[in-house]
Protein backbone atom coordinates (compact mmCIF):
# COMPACT_ATOMS: atom_id res chain seq x y z
CA UNK A 1 0.00 0.00 0.00
CA UNK A 2 2.12 2.82 -1.26
CA UNK A 3 0.77 6.36 -1.03
CA UNK A 4 -2.02 7.83 1.02
CA UNK A 5 -5.24 5.96 1.59
CA UNK A 6 -8.01 7.09 -0.79
CA UNK A 7 -11.24 8.82 0.19
CA UNK A 8 -13.19 5.69 -0.70
CA UNK A 9 -10.91 3.62 1.51
CA UNK A 10 -11.42 6.07 4.37
CA UNK A 11 -15.19 5.79 3.89
CA UNK A 12 -14.81 2.00 3.92
CA UNK A 13 -13.24 2.11 7.39
CA UNK A 14 -15.78 4.63 8.70
CA UNK A 15 -18.56 2.33 7.42
CA UNK A 16 -17.24 -0.51 9.56
CA UNK A 17 -16.48 1.77 12.49
CA UNK A 18 -20.18 2.64 12.50
CA UNK A 19 -20.94 -1.01 13.37
CA UNK A 20 -19.73 -0.37 16.92
CA UNK A 21 -21.05 3.15 17.55
CA UNK A 22 -23.32 5.64 15.85
CA UNK A 23 -21.11 7.65 13.55
CA UNK A 24 -23.36 10.48 12.39
CA UNK A 25 -22.79 13.93 10.87
CA UNK A 26 -22.79 15.47 14.32
CA UNK A 27 -19.53 13.60 14.92
CA UNK A 28 -17.95 13.40 11.46
CA UNK A 29 -18.09 17.20 11.01
CA UNK A 30 -15.10 17.35 13.36
CA UNK A 31 -13.01 14.95 11.24
CA UNK A 32 -9.90 16.14 9.46
CA UNK A 33 -7.70 13.74 7.49
CA UNK A 34 -4.24 15.23 7.28
CA UNK A 35 -1.79 14.32 4.55
CA UNK A 36 1.75 15.37 5.23
CA UNK A 37 2.58 17.53 8.24
CA UNK A 38 -0.09 17.62 10.93
CA UNK A 39 -1.82 21.02 11.13
CA UNK A 40 -1.00 23.10 14.20
CA UNK A 41 -3.46 24.46 16.75
CA UNK A 42 -3.03 27.91 15.19
CA UNK A 43 -4.26 26.53 11.87
CA UNK A 44 -7.24 24.47 13.08
CA UNK A 45 -9.19 24.19 16.33
CA UNK A 46 -11.82 21.84 17.67
CA UNK A 47 -10.95 19.10 15.19
CA UNK A 48 -10.38 15.34 15.26
CA UNK A 49 -7.18 15.00 13.27
CA UNK A 50 -6.35 11.67 11.66
CA UNK A 51 -2.76 11.92 10.50
CA UNK A 52 -2.20 9.79 7.40
CA UNK A 53 0.87 7.94 6.15
CA UNK A 54 2.11 7.71 2.56
CA UNK A 55 4.58 4.95 3.42
CA UNK A 56 4.39 1.41 2.08
CA UNK A 57 3.96 -1.32 4.67
CA UNK A 58 7.28 -2.45 6.15
CA UNK A 59 7.14 -5.06 8.88
CA UNK A 60 10.47 -3.81 10.24
CA UNK A 61 8.91 -0.41 10.95
CA UNK A 62 5.89 -1.69 12.87
CA UNK A 63 5.54 0.06 16.22
CA UNK A 64 3.97 -1.49 19.33
CA UNK A 65 1.86 0.43 21.83
CA UNK A 66 0.36 -1.47 24.77
CA UNK A 67 0.91 -4.77 22.91
CA UNK A 68 -1.04 -3.51 19.88
CA UNK A 69 0.90 -3.18 16.59
CA UNK A 70 0.74 0.05 14.60
CA UNK A 71 1.38 -0.86 10.97
CA UNK A 72 1.91 2.70 9.76
CA UNK A 73 3.59 4.68 12.57
CA UNK A 74 4.31 8.35 11.99
CA UNK A 75 6.60 9.14 14.90
CA UNK A 76 8.29 7.74 18.01
CA UNK A 77 5.30 8.78 20.09
CA UNK A 78 4.13 5.90 22.31
CA UNK A 79 0.58 7.22 22.60
CA UNK A 80 -2.15 6.51 20.10
CA UNK A 81 -3.60 9.98 20.49
CA UNK A 82 -3.63 13.11 22.60
CA UNK A 83 -5.95 16.05 23.29
CA UNK A 84 -4.13 19.28 22.70
CA UNK A 85 -5.49 22.83 22.63
CA UNK A 86 -9.00 21.75 21.68
CA UNK A 87 -7.94 19.20 19.06
CA UNK A 88 -7.87 15.42 19.17
CA UNK A 89 -4.74 14.24 17.37
CA UNK A 90 -4.04 10.66 16.31
CA UNK A 91 -0.27 10.31 16.23
CA UNK A 92 -0.21 7.29 13.91
CA UNK A 93 -2.17 6.20 10.86
CA UNK A 94 -4.74 3.88 12.41
CA UNK A 95 -7.09 4.28 9.44
CA UNK A 96 -4.59 2.80 6.99
CA UNK A 97 -3.65 0.12 9.54
CA UNK A 98 -7.34 -0.84 9.76
CA UNK A 99 -7.72 -0.92 5.99
CA UNK A 100 -4.63 -3.05 5.43
CA UNK A 101 -5.85 -5.76 7.80
CA UNK A 102 -9.62 -5.66 7.29
CA UNK A 103 -9.63 -5.57 3.50
CA UNK A 104 -7.11 -8.42 3.31
CA UNK A 105 -4.80 -6.26 1.21
CA UNK A 106 -1.84 -8.56 1.90
CA UNK A 107 -3.57 -11.27 -0.16
CA UNK A 108 -4.22 -9.11 -3.21
CA UNK A 109 -2.34 -10.61 -6.20
CA UNK A 110 -0.29 -12.72 -3.79
CA UNK A 111 1.73 -15.60 -5.21
CA UNK A 112 2.26 -17.15 -1.75
CA UNK A 113 -0.26 -19.94 -2.26
CA UNK A 114 -0.40 -23.51 -0.99
CA UNK A 115 -1.08 -26.64 -3.05
CA UNK A 116 -4.82 -25.87 -3.02
CA UNK A 117 -4.28 -22.30 -4.19
CA UNK A 118 -4.89 -20.70 -0.78
CA UNK A 119 -2.99 -17.79 0.73
CA UNK A 120 -0.51 -19.27 3.22
CA UNK A 121 -0.82 -18.54 6.91
CA UNK A 122 2.94 -18.77 7.34
CA UNK A 123 3.38 -15.79 4.99
CA UNK A 124 0.67 -13.68 6.60
CA UNK A 125 1.14 -10.60 8.73
CA UNK A 126 -0.92 -12.37 11.40
CA UNK A 127 1.75 -15.07 11.69
CA UNK A 128 4.74 -12.76 11.33
CA UNK A 129 3.49 -10.40 14.04
CA UNK A 130 1.94 -13.12 16.20
CA UNK A 131 -1.52 -11.51 16.16
CA UNK A 132 -3.69 -14.33 14.82
CA UNK A 133 -5.45 -14.74 18.18
CA UNK A 134 -6.41 -11.07 18.55
CA UNK A 135 -8.95 -9.12 16.46
CA UNK A 136 -6.60 -6.17 16.10
CA UNK A 137 -9.00 -4.06 14.01
CA UNK A 138 -11.55 -4.27 16.81
CA UNK A 139 -8.86 -3.00 19.18
CA UNK A 140 -8.13 -0.11 16.78
CA UNK A 141 -11.81 0.73 16.63
CA UNK A 142 -12.08 0.71 20.42
CA UNK A 143 -9.10 3.09 20.66
CA UNK A 144 -10.66 5.43 18.07
CA UNK A 145 -14.03 5.27 19.81
CA UNK A 146 -12.52 6.05 23.24
CA UNK A 147 -10.53 8.97 21.83
CA UNK A 148 -13.55 10.46 20.06
CA UNK A 149 -15.64 9.99 23.19
CA UNK A 150 -13.08 11.95 25.22
CA UNK A 151 -13.05 14.71 22.61
CA UNK A 152 -16.83 14.97 22.42
CA UNK A 153 -17.15 15.57 26.15
CA UNK A 154 -15.89 19.08 25.53
CA UNK A 155 -18.68 19.56 22.99
CA UNK A 156 -21.36 18.04 25.22
CA UNK A 157 -21.97 15.19 22.77
CA UNK A 158 -22.23 11.57 23.83
CA UNK A 159 -21.35 8.56 21.69
CA UNK A 160 -24.20 6.13 21.21
CA UNK A 161 -22.62 2.68 21.46
CA UNK A 162 -23.88 -0.33 19.51
CA UNK A 163 -23.73 -3.84 20.89
CA UNK A 164 -24.82 -6.02 17.99
CA UNK A 165 -24.47 -9.35 19.77
CA UNK A 166 -24.37 -9.23 23.55
CA UNK A 167 -22.41 -10.99 24.99
CA UNK A 168 -21.53 -12.52 21.60
CA UNK A 169 -23.08 -14.49 18.76
CA UNK A 170 -22.49 -18.18 18.13
CA UNK A 171 -22.70 -19.18 14.47
CA UNK A 172 -22.57 -22.99 14.20
CA UNK A 173 -21.93 -24.30 10.69
CA UNK A 174 -21.48 -27.62 8.89
CA UNK A 175 -19.89 -28.19 5.47
CA UNK A 176 -21.45 -31.26 3.85
CA UNK A 177 -18.69 -32.47 1.54
CA UNK A 178 -19.96 -36.05 1.56
CA UNK A 179 -23.09 -37.89 2.62
CA UNK A 180 -21.79 -41.41 1.93
CA UNK A 181 -18.83 -42.96 3.72
CA UNK A 182 -18.32 -46.45 2.27
CA UNK A 183 -18.00 -45.80 -1.45
CA UNK A 184 -15.97 -47.28 -4.30
CA UNK A 185 -13.77 -44.18 -4.36
CA UNK A 186 -13.18 -44.58 -0.62
CA UNK A 187 -12.11 -48.17 -1.24
CA UNK A 188 -9.66 -47.11 -3.95
CA UNK A 189 -8.22 -44.41 -1.68
CA UNK A 190 -7.66 -46.94 1.11
CA UNK A 191 -5.79 -49.17 -1.34
CA UNK A 192 -3.59 -46.20 -2.27
CA UNK A 193 -2.90 -45.53 1.42
CA UNK A 194 -1.88 -49.13 2.10
CA UNK A 195 0.37 -49.26 -0.98
CA UNK A 196 1.98 -45.90 -0.13
CA UNK A 197 0.72 -44.06 -3.21
CA UNK A 198 -0.79 -41.31 -1.07
CA UNK A 199 -0.01 -39.90 2.37
CA UNK A 200 -1.74 -41.67 5.24
CA UNK A 201 -2.43 -40.73 8.85
CA UNK A 202 -3.03 -44.32 10.00
CA UNK A 203 -0.81 -47.32 10.66
CA UNK A 204 -1.00 -50.39 8.42
CA UNK A 205 -3.32 -52.28 10.77
CA UNK A 206 -5.87 -49.46 10.96
CA UNK A 207 -5.76 -48.92 7.19
CA UNK A 208 -6.34 -52.62 6.59
CA UNK A 209 -9.30 -52.57 8.98
CA UNK A 210 -10.82 -49.61 7.10
CA UNK A 211 -10.21 -51.29 3.75
CA UNK A 212 -11.92 -54.53 4.77
CA UNK A 213 -14.81 -52.65 6.42
CA UNK A 214 -15.38 -50.63 3.25
CA UNK A 215 -15.18 -53.74 1.07
CA UNK A 216 -17.75 -55.69 3.09
CA UNK A 217 -20.12 -52.72 3.35
CA UNK A 218 -20.05 -52.36 -0.44
CA UNK A 219 -21.00 -56.04 -0.80
CA UNK A 220 -24.14 -55.61 1.30
CA UNK A 221 -27.44 -55.30 -0.58
CA UNK A 222 -29.23 -53.77 2.42
CA UNK A 223 -28.56 -52.53 5.92
CA UNK A 224 -25.39 -50.73 4.95
CA UNK A 225 -23.75 -48.53 7.56
CA UNK A 226 -23.21 -44.88 6.67
CA UNK A 227 -21.40 -42.82 9.31
CA UNK A 228 -21.57 -39.74 7.05
CA UNK A 229 -25.37 -39.64 7.18
CA UNK A 230 -25.39 -38.49 10.80
CA UNK A 231 -27.70 -35.50 10.63
CA UNK A 232 -29.97 -36.87 13.33
CA UNK A 233 -26.98 -37.05 15.67
CA UNK A 234 -25.80 -33.52 14.76
CA UNK A 235 -29.20 -32.06 15.43
CA UNK A 236 -29.71 -34.02 18.67
CA UNK A 237 -26.50 -32.57 20.15
CA UNK A 238 -27.54 -29.09 19.01
CA UNK A 239 -31.05 -29.41 20.41
CA UNK A 240 -29.62 -30.44 23.79
CA UNK A 241 -27.88 -27.05 23.85
CA UNK A 242 -30.76 -25.11 22.27
CA UNK A 243 -28.72 -24.41 19.12
CA UNK A 244 -29.64 -24.16 15.46
CA UNK A 245 -27.06 -24.37 12.69
CA UNK A 246 -26.32 -23.62 9.05
CA UNK A 247 -25.59 -26.43 6.59
CA UNK A 248 -23.63 -25.78 3.37
CA UNK A 249 -24.21 -28.35 0.63
CA UNK A 250 -21.74 -29.18 -2.14
CA UNK A 251 -22.75 -30.18 -5.68
CA UNK A 252 -20.88 -32.64 -7.87
CA UNK A 253 -18.41 -30.93 -10.19
CA UNK A 254 -14.79 -32.03 -10.47
CA UNK A 255 -14.22 -35.73 -9.82
CA UNK A 256 -12.46 -36.37 -6.48
CA UNK A 257 -12.57 -32.64 -5.73
CA UNK A 258 -16.20 -32.05 -4.89
CA UNK A 259 -19.14 -34.07 -3.54
CA UNK A 260 -20.47 -37.56 -4.29
CA UNK A 261 -24.14 -36.52 -4.27
CA UNK A 262 -26.54 -34.32 -6.24
CA UNK A 263 -28.81 -31.63 -4.82
CA UNK A 264 -31.87 -33.13 -6.55
CA UNK A 265 -31.70 -36.62 -4.96
CA UNK A 266 -34.89 -37.53 -3.10
CA UNK A 267 -33.00 -38.23 0.13
CA UNK A 268 -31.39 -34.79 -0.09
CA UNK A 269 -34.75 -33.07 -0.63
CA UNK A 270 -36.09 -34.88 2.42
CA UNK A 271 -33.07 -33.74 4.41
CA UNK A 272 -33.53 -30.09 3.38
CA UNK A 273 -37.17 -30.21 4.45
CA UNK A 274 -36.22 -31.71 7.81
CA UNK A 275 -33.55 -29.09 8.51
CA UNK A 276 -35.76 -26.20 7.44
CA UNK A 277 -38.57 -27.49 9.66
CA UNK A 278 -36.10 -27.38 12.54
CA UNK A 279 -35.35 -23.71 11.75
CA UNK A 280 -31.87 -24.40 10.45
CA UNK A 281 -30.34 -22.68 7.42
CA UNK A 282 -29.45 -24.20 4.06
CA UNK A 283 -26.46 -22.63 2.32
CA UNK A 284 -24.24 -23.31 -0.68
CA UNK A 285 -20.82 -24.94 -0.43
CA UNK A 286 -19.12 -23.53 -3.51
CA UNK A 287 -17.29 -26.07 -5.67
CA UNK A 288 -13.55 -25.92 -6.34
CA UNK A 289 -14.20 -24.64 -9.86
CA UNK A 290 -16.57 -21.90 -8.69
CA UNK A 291 -14.02 -19.93 -6.68
CA UNK A 292 -13.08 -17.84 -9.73
CA UNK A 293 -15.83 -18.77 -12.20
CA UNK A 294 -19.15 -16.94 -12.05
CA UNK A 295 -20.96 -19.35 -14.38
CA UNK A 296 -20.07 -22.38 -12.26
CA UNK A 297 -21.08 -20.63 -9.05
CA UNK A 298 -24.38 -19.46 -10.52
CA UNK A 299 -25.13 -22.90 -11.96
CA UNK A 300 -24.73 -24.67 -8.61
CA UNK A 301 -26.58 -21.91 -6.75
CA UNK A 302 -29.52 -22.16 -9.17
CA UNK A 303 -29.47 -25.93 -8.80
CA UNK A 304 -29.76 -25.67 -5.01
CA UNK A 305 -32.37 -22.90 -5.09
CA UNK A 306 -34.47 -25.05 -7.43
CA UNK A 307 -35.04 -27.72 -4.75
CA UNK A 308 -35.61 -25.36 -1.81
CA UNK A 309 -38.75 -23.42 -0.80
CA UNK A 310 -36.74 -20.20 -0.51
CA UNK A 311 -33.54 -18.70 -1.85
CA UNK A 312 -30.07 -19.35 -0.45
CA UNK A 313 -28.43 -16.36 1.22
CA UNK A 314 -24.99 -17.64 2.17
CA UNK A 315 -22.00 -19.54 0.84
CA UNK A 316 -18.77 -21.06 2.02
CA UNK A 317 -16.25 -22.07 -0.60
CA UNK A 318 -15.03 -25.69 -0.56
CA UNK A 319 -11.59 -26.11 1.07
CA UNK A 320 -11.84 -22.46 2.14
CA UNK A 321 -10.64 -21.46 -1.31
CA UNK A 322 -10.87 -17.72 -1.91
CA UNK A 323 -9.39 -15.45 -4.59
CA UNK A 324 -9.46 -11.97 -3.16
CA UNK A 325 -11.35 -9.95 -4.31
CA UNK A 326 -12.63 -11.95 -7.32
CA UNK A 327 -14.50 -14.60 -5.31
CA UNK A 328 -16.47 -11.97 -3.39
CA UNK A 329 -17.27 -10.08 -6.59
CA UNK A 330 -18.76 -13.13 -8.33
CA UNK A 331 -20.61 -14.18 -5.16
CA UNK A 332 -22.26 -10.77 -5.05
CA UNK A 333 -23.05 -10.92 -8.78
CA UNK A 334 -24.69 -14.33 -8.27
CA UNK A 335 -27.10 -12.80 -5.77
CA UNK A 336 -25.63 -14.16 -2.54
CA UNK A 337 -25.75 -11.99 0.57
CA UNK A 338 -22.87 -13.34 2.63
CA UNK A 339 -19.80 -15.58 2.55
CA UNK A 340 -18.16 -17.32 5.50
CA UNK A 341 -14.97 -18.78 3.99
CA UNK A 342 -12.29 -16.51 5.38
CA UNK A 343 -10.10 -18.31 7.86
CA UNK A 344 -6.64 -19.77 7.65
CA UNK A 345 -6.91 -23.54 7.34
CA UNK A 346 -3.61 -23.89 9.20
CA UNK A 347 -4.51 -21.83 12.28
CA UNK A 348 -7.64 -20.82 14.14
CA UNK A 349 -8.20 -17.13 14.78
CA UNK A 350 -8.79 -13.88 12.94
CA UNK A 351 -7.62 -13.91 9.32
CA UNK A 352 -8.76 -10.32 8.73
CA UNK A 353 -8.15 -9.32 12.36
CA UNK A 354 -11.86 -8.67 12.94
CA UNK A 355 -14.57 -10.50 14.87
CA UNK A 356 -17.69 -8.89 13.38
CA UNK A 357 -19.20 -9.24 9.89
CA UNK A 358 -17.47 -7.01 7.34
CA UNK A 359 -17.26 -6.36 3.63
CA UNK A 360 -14.27 -6.90 1.37
CA UNK A 361 -12.77 -4.40 -1.05
CA UNK A 362 -12.41 -4.22 -4.83
CA UNK A 363 -8.90 -2.77 -5.03
CA UNK A 364 -8.83 -2.35 -8.80
CA UNK A 365 -12.04 -0.28 -8.85
CA UNK A 366 -11.43 1.32 -5.44
CA UNK A 367 -14.79 0.44 -3.94
CA UNK A 368 -16.40 -1.71 -1.26
CA UNK A 369 -17.97 -5.00 -2.35
CA UNK A 370 -21.60 -5.25 -1.28
CA UNK A 371 -21.34 -8.73 0.21
CA UNK A 372 -21.01 -9.51 3.92
CA UNK A 373 -18.16 -11.68 5.13
CA UNK A 374 -18.85 -13.52 8.40
CA UNK A 375 -15.34 -14.53 9.47
CA UNK A 376 -14.74 -18.19 10.21
CA UNK A 377 -12.91 -18.42 13.55
CA UNK A 378 -12.32 -22.13 14.20
CA UNK A 379 -12.62 -25.37 12.23
CA UNK A 380 -12.32 -29.02 13.24
CA UNK A 381 -9.68 -29.74 10.57
CA UNK A 382 -7.60 -26.78 11.74
CA UNK A 383 -7.55 -27.81 15.37
CA UNK A 384 -6.88 -31.52 14.94
CA UNK A 385 -5.34 -32.03 11.48
CA UNK A 386 -3.20 -28.98 10.77
CA UNK A 387 -2.42 -28.02 14.37
CA UNK A 388 -2.61 -31.56 15.79
CA UNK A 389 -3.81 -30.26 19.16
CA UNK A 390 -4.88 -32.47 22.02
CA UNK A 391 -8.52 -32.19 23.01
CA UNK A 392 -7.53 -30.18 26.09
CA UNK A 393 -5.42 -27.76 24.04
CA UNK A 394 -8.13 -27.44 21.39
CA UNK A 395 -10.71 -26.50 24.01
CA UNK A 396 -8.29 -24.01 25.55
CA UNK A 397 -7.68 -22.44 22.13
CA UNK A 398 -11.42 -22.04 21.55
CA UNK A 399 -11.93 -20.52 25.00
CA UNK A 400 -9.20 -17.94 24.33
CA UNK A 401 -10.89 -16.93 21.07
CA UNK A 402 -14.33 -16.71 22.67
CA UNK A 403 -12.92 -14.47 25.42
CA UNK A 404 -11.49 -12.12 22.79
CA UNK A 405 -14.77 -12.06 20.87
CA UNK A 406 -16.79 -11.30 24.00
CA UNK A 407 -14.75 -8.11 24.49
CA UNK A 408 -16.29 -6.72 21.31
CA UNK A 409 -19.70 -8.46 21.23
CA UNK A 410 -18.53 -10.24 18.09
CA UNK A 411 -19.35 -13.47 16.29
CA UNK A 412 -17.78 -16.86 16.99
CA UNK A 413 -18.14 -18.97 13.86
CA UNK A 414 -17.43 -22.68 14.22
CA UNK A 415 -17.17 -25.14 11.33
CA UNK A 416 -17.65 -28.82 12.09
CA UNK A 417 -17.92 -31.30 9.22
CA UNK A 418 -20.47 -34.10 9.41
CA UNK A 419 -17.63 -36.48 8.52
CA UNK A 420 -15.22 -35.36 11.25
CA UNK A 421 -15.95 -38.00 13.87
CA UNK A 422 -13.15 -40.50 13.14
CA UNK A 423 -12.40 -42.14 16.50
CA UNK A 424 -9.50 -44.18 15.01
CA UNK A 425 -7.60 -41.06 14.02
CA UNK A 426 -8.91 -38.73 16.74
CA UNK A 427 -9.81 -40.76 19.84
CA UNK A 428 -12.49 -39.03 21.90
CA UNK A 429 -13.49 -36.64 19.10
CA UNK A 430 -17.23 -37.15 19.53
CA UNK A 431 -17.00 -36.53 23.27
CA UNK A 432 -14.93 -33.42 22.56
CA UNK A 433 -17.51 -32.03 20.14
CA UNK A 434 -20.34 -32.60 22.59
CA UNK A 435 -18.33 -30.97 25.38
CA UNK A 436 -17.43 -28.05 23.13
CA UNK A 437 -21.07 -27.24 22.45
CA UNK A 438 -21.84 -27.58 26.16
CA UNK A 439 -19.08 -25.08 26.98
CA UNK A 440 -20.32 -22.58 24.38
CA UNK A 441 -23.87 -22.95 25.68
CA UNK A 442 -22.62 -22.18 29.21
CA UNK A 443 -21.32 -18.82 27.91
CA UNK A 444 -24.92 -17.88 26.99
CA UNK A 445 -24.34 -16.55 23.46
CA UNK A 446 -26.98 -15.46 21.00
CA UNK A 447 -27.29 -18.43 18.65
CA UNK A 448 -27.63 -16.98 15.15
CA UNK A 449 -27.85 -18.26 11.60
CA UNK A 450 -25.93 -16.54 8.83
CA UNK A 451 -28.80 -14.55 7.35
CA UNK A 452 -29.87 -13.45 10.84
CA UNK A 453 -26.39 -12.10 11.58
CA UNK A 454 -26.19 -9.91 8.49
CA UNK A 455 -29.75 -8.68 9.00
CA UNK A 456 -28.62 -7.12 12.28
CA UNK A 457 -25.64 -5.28 10.80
Amino acid sequence: MKGYITNNQIDYILYHLSLTFELNEEITRFFLFAKGKSPSSTQVTNKIIFNLSSEEFDINKVSWINEIPVLFPLSENKNFYSLSKGNLIFHHDLIKSCFYLLSGYQEFDSKNLDDYGRFKYKNSIQQRLGIIKKPIVNYYFKIIESAISDFLKFNDIKIKNKELFKPFAFFLTHDIDSVDYYTFNHLLYKIKEITGLVKTYYNFKTNLKHLLKTFFELLKFSGKENPAWNFEYLRSVEIQNNFRSSFYFLEKDKKHHDSNYCFSELRMKSLYDHLINENCEIGLHGTVGSVDNYNKLKKTLDSLNKVLPGNVFGVRQHRLLHRLPLTAIIQQKAGLKYDTSLSFAEHEGFRNSFCLPFKLYDFKNDRMINLWEIPLIAMDVTLFHYRQLSTDDALSAVKDLVNEIKKFNGVFTLLWHNTFFDEDRFPGIKKFYEGLLQYIHSERPQNKLGYEIINEC
